[in-house]
């Protein structure tokens, strides 16, 4: 059997925290190298607020802000 690969599907899993802000924060100071907050919204309404980590194998994690749709 040869190495694994992720493939070309897109896929990732998402986990949901009450406070978007602190969590960033928190991963920042264990040295896990969050993405910058991003902001997704539909004109001035606010779907979603949200960061990606990755894992070791470069696996992609998304952590949402738990709110709207994301409750």
């Amino acid at each position: 059997m040869g190495p694994r690969t992720h493939g070309d599907g897109y896929g990732h899993v998402a986990v949901a925290v009450p406070d978007l802000e602190a969590e960033h924060r928190r991963m920042t100071g264990l040295g896990i190298n969050p993405t910058p907050v991003k902001e997704f919204k539909r004109g001035d309404e606010m779907l979603a607020r949200f960061f990606f980590i990755q894992d070791p194998d470069g696996y992609k994690i998304e952590v949402l802000e738990r709110s709207g749709h994301y409750v």
